[in-house]
């Protein structure tokens, strides 16, 4: 009875050991079938999203998102207002605690997805492109590569849109660059919200040290809609 039980116990825990696995894999609030992809999704060229996408640096740990519980078990998604975030930056920048990387406005149509190459050094903080890889950029001189995604969901969710983030690290030192999925998720947001994630994988920590970068997405309008001030 007792080697029963032990097997039993060690059959339990391997699945306790895998689903903690997936679980760590996907950063998100709802579920994905395969980390780092998508499906395909029907483009609705009746509605439009503009969304702005903020790539910053800030040399406070518990900037946003606390680490007291230490940066690999500490949350690293919030939902705030755009007003709220757009406030707390700009004090964390006056006081000398964050700089923006980069910032662009896009308007895409509902299931488009927008591709970001993120410049490794760029002159100024509207440096940001809409281009994938496919043309013509060097991987090797890229700093983050971010796909976004805005689309409609069940109509459970009804006020609220889905946005879909997946996020690149670039290591431009492996030959003509590396490309490794280090932030992959999907959120619910309505227009005047913004979503922040901290990019704090094994990758960027080695890059940024005590520093800890962020990709915030705020959804300013759908279909031309004005922001929601709250």
């Amino acid at each position: 009875m007792s080697k029963k039980f032990f097997v039993a116990a060690l059959a339990l825990l391997a699945l306790t050991s895998i689903s903690a696995l997936r679980a760590s894999a996907q950063e998100s609030c709802l579920t994905h079938e395969t980390y780092g992809t998508r499906q395909l999704l029907a483009v609705n060229k009746n509605l439009q999203a503009q969304i702005e996408v903020t790539y910053f640096t800030t040399d406070d740990p518990n900037a946003f998102i606390s680490e007291k519980a230490g940066l690999i078990r500490s949350a690293s998604y919030l939902s705030l207002s755009a007003n709220q975030f757009v406030a707390r930056l700009g004090q964390l920048q006056r006081d000398g605690l964050a700089s923006i990387r980069k910032q662009q406005a896009a308007t895409s149509y509902l299931g488009e997805v927008a591709e970001l190459n993120l410049e490794r050094n760029a002159s100024n903080n509207a440096g940001m492109i809409n281009a994938s890889l496919r043309s013509g950029n060097d991987a090797s001189a890229l700093d983050r590569k971010t796909e976004v995604n805005v689309y409609e969901g069940p109509s459970s969710e009804r006020g609220y849109y889905r946005v879909s983030l997946l996020s690149w690290f670039m290591d431009g030192k492996v030959g003509r660059g590396q490309r490794v999925v280090d932030y992959d998720a999907i959120v619910l947001l309505k227009p005047g919200q913004t979503a922040v994630f901290k990019l704090g994988s094994s990758y960027e920590v080695k890059r940024s040290g005590s520093s800890r970068n962020y990709v915030a997405i705020t959804m300013r309008s759908v279909n031309g809609a004005s922001l929601a001030r709250r």
